[in-house]
């Protein structure tokens, strides 16, 4: 048996720790070593190779850049990279297809996800169906009501839309196929009503355009929302509007809630990723200053080991809890899994670092624990943050990844102040 020189030793140690801790600088010179160290030197400076694409191809996926080339096919250490890459890459595609109007899209592997996404799809494809056969109607109604203004009334009253004929000069009500009042939620809506239609009518001109716009009626105790479709008429001697009225309050209401599938994370009712990242898009593009915090809490994969995921729920609710606490302005986003992002407007880098500090030590000033004493952990969280001026040329993955890696630099930093996981 050869025995291994300290000199020998420490070379491939050092190694070993550059390529984990310190990549750009690891360097292995395997003719360098004992012959019957060679064999050994050219096998640890090939996981090197493989290990430096396993972690160039995280960081593209991390950053969102997925045409990044890919490890070689016979990278052991990227496989699961790879396979994640590819996921990416086909729900991406099928994102673009929705946006395109292909509602026939379905994600089957993605648990929780898989069941909102198929949701949203199938919901837009239903309520494209509906709105193209409310139009069909509407046209072949319109075509009829042409044909005479006294068909048009008798049609009319069997219609359960409402349809209102006012004068373009005066605003006077010529005609109304139902009594509108019977069926708003508010004594007070029925002048509102007419006060916004007359509005509509005036701001039409003598354009022989039709016009379709959506309003609230709004009180205190009560909310209700139209959808009104205006068509320049002729009626009797006047020069009118008819305005078609349909009640879209229920639409409404089903249109935010398949929003909060679509823009919420399910457990905490933040923002999800997807959300957040259009909103970091948007703010860059409208060239505003805030503050990126990139947050990462600390131990959580410990706490859902030892005491369940359930426990772990809990972990995560307070640490969402304590950042919607940063402002009231914050907008607090959930990347997924333990970490968040915090879209902080109008703030410096120095005030958003004094302000998570202050919050991290609200969560690391006492152990947590159950009723009972049987759970006892230390929370803490990690942080970094980046300030976005207005004449920022950064892409949004970038300032993201440039917060993460200085979230990472200040976990490094604080490792000795946290307890090992027993406690």
């Amino acid at each position: 048996m050869v025995a291994i020189s300290d000199t020998t030793a420490d070379t491939l140690f050092l190694y070993l720790r550059d390529l984990l801790y310190y990549p750009n600088r690891a360097k292995l010179d395997s003719d360098a070593l004992p012959e019957d160290f060679r064999e050994l030197g050219e096998g640890l400076v090939y996981f090197g190779q493989m290990l430096t694409e396993a972690r160039t191809l995280a960081m593209d996926i991390s950053r969102g850049n997925l045409d990044c080339s890919l490890p070689s096919s016979d990278n052991e250490l990227a496989s699961s990279l790879k396979s994640l890459h590819a996921t990416l890459k086909h729900l991406t595609w099928q994102a673009q297809q929705v946006a395109k109007g292909d509602y026939e899209q379905h994600v089957n592997f993605m648990g929780e996800f898989s069941n909102a996404f198929n949701e949203m799809t199938g919901q837009l494809s239903e309520r494209r169906e509906s709105l193209a056969h409310e139009m069909d109607e509407i046209q072949r109604k319109t075509r009829d009501l042409a044909r005479s203004n006294s068909l048009f009334e008798t049609i009319t009253s069997m219609m359960t839309e409402w349809i209102v004929m006012i004068d373009r000069e005066t605003g006077e009500h010529l005609f109304a196929n139902h009594p509108i009042k019977n069926d708003l939620a508010s004594d007070l809506f029925e002048s509102q009503l007419y006060e916004i239609l007359f509005d509509y009518v005036k701001e039409m001109g003598d354009s022989d355009e039709t016009v379709t716009e959506e309003f609230p009626l709004l009180s205190d105790f009560a909310i209700q929302w139209f959808r009104v479709i205006l068509y320049p008429v002729k009626w009797y001697e006047h020069s009118a509007v008819a305005a078609v009225l349909a009640d879209v309050t229920g639409e409404k209401e089903q249109l935010q809630a398949l929003e909060n599938v679509a823009y919420k994370d399910m457990l905490t009712g933040t923002y999800n990723r997807h959300f957040g990242m259009k909103l970091l898009n948007e703010w860059i593009s409208q060239k505003r200053h805030f503050v990126v915090c990139f947050v990462d809490m600390d131990r959580l994969k410990y706490v859902n080991d030892v005491f369940g995921h359930a426990e772990g729920d809990k972990y995560i609710l307070k640490v969402t809890e304590l950042l919607s606490e940063f402002s009231p302005d914050v907008h607090v986003v959930r990347l997924g899994g333990d970490e968040f992002m915090l879209l902080a407007s109008d703030f410096t880098l120095e005030e958003a670092d004094r302000q998570l500090e202050k919050l991290r030590d609200e969560l690391v000033s006492e152990d947590y624990s159950s009723e009972d004493g049987s759970i006892v952990y230390k929370r803490s969280l990690s942080y970094g943050n980046v300030e976005v001026t207005e004449d920022n040329t950064v892409s949004p993955g970038n300032l993201l990844s440039t917060a993460d890696e200085k979230m990472y630099e200040y976990k490094k930093a604080h490792k000795a102040e946290r307890r090992d996981e027993a406690g």
